[in-house]
């Protein structure tokens, strides 16, 4: 779309803020909103995840906001958009998008961001963001790095906002140990420094204080992406709070404890059944139908009568 010519070239686009009520929400609309403005996901990327039919049957119930997007994007009638059922509608605007009257940029330039996230399954939305995992890109390609980590940093410091995940959390996440190895003497000089400005002031040190002396921004410069990613983001972000679904539990582990469950649901049987001796056959009672010596074995019998062999069996 072309930029308004009268608008001042001085001006600053004004930042986008999510007006939705929980924060698991507003941080998504805020994660998609910054991945298109910063390049990292495109349009087009979201109409492939979203295409006409998926927008439009998240739209089923809101024929307004379906009448909109098909004024805006497809010229049609507002009365006639309005009658519209969402497969038609649906219809129309893909028959748009394949015949060039529209694209998939005008399309999400109308889709508002936090109607994206009321309308859309969040965990289509995820794998949107993620796509391609962004977090791995080598060092050679330094425009794709630097715009990871700016992409990581900011999910990092949105998701604290948003109170999805504490300054603990992430400290944790990251560990100590991984920030001493990591961290340059400068860094670790002005976490330092900031500790030290605490005691003097009788005040304890905590994550929040860390973070605030080397925020996200500065700390995803030298702590691996991945790391971060695995540790903190995937775990205290997106499992946390049903961006994915969360890990199988561990094959043995789940078996111990289904065994576990199993023997704390099974009765005690009593004492006396325990003891209790388990009956015998009587197919094999006096199979040799001779009498049982007595215990204190003075009967007339041989010790091998007791034995079972083909003998027994045999015809008379």
């Amino acid at each position: 779309m072309a930029e308004d010519p009268t608008a001042d070239a001085g001006e600053a686009k004004p930042a986008f803020s999510s007006s939705l009520k929980e924060g698991r929400e507003r941080f998504l609309a805020h994660a998609v909103e910054r991945s298109l403005e910063i390049g990292r996901r495109s349009a087009e990327d979201f109409i492939r995840h979203f295409p006409p039919e998926i927008i439009m049957k998240g739209l089923e119930h809101q024929a307004a906001l379906r009448a909109s997007i098909l004024v805006l994007t497809t010229g049609l009638k507002k009365k006639i958009a309005m009658k519209k059922s969402w497969e038609s509608a649906a219809e129309d605007l893909q028959i748009a998008l394949d015949e060039g009257e529209t694209d998939a940029e005008s399309i999400v330039a109308v889709f508002e961001p936090d109607d994206r996230i009321r309308f859309l399954d969040h965990k289509k939305i995820w794998s949107f963001l993620v796509e391609g995992e962004f977090w791995r890109v080598g060092a050679d390609d330094k425009a794709a790095l630097d715009a990871a980590r700016s992409h990581i940093a900011f999910m990092l410091e949105r998701a604290l906002i948003d109170h999805l995940l504490s300054h603990r959390n992430v400290i944790d996440g990251i560990t100590v140990a991984e920030l001493a190895q990591r961290l340059p003497k400068k860094e670790l000089g002005v976490i330092i420094e900031s500790a030290l400005e605490n005691a003097h002031d009788k005040k304890p040190f905590t994550e929040r204080d860390l973070l605030a002396a080397r925020p996200p921004s500065v700390l995803v410069d030298y702590v691996p992406l991945p790391h971060l990613w695995e540790n903190v983001i995937v775990p205290k972000i997106a499992e946390a709070h049903g961006y994915v679904e969360p890990p199988p539990p561990d094959v043995e582990e789940a078996a111990t404890n289904k065994a576990a469950a199993g023997e704390a649901a099974q009765p005690a049987a009593p004492e006396e059944a325990a003891q209790e001796p388990a009956p015998q056959s009587q197919d094999w009672v006096n199979v040799s139908n001779s009498e049982v010596p007595p215990p204190d074995g003075d009967g007339d019998g041989d010790e091998d009568e007791d034995e079972v062999s083909d003998e027994d069996f045999a015809s008379p």
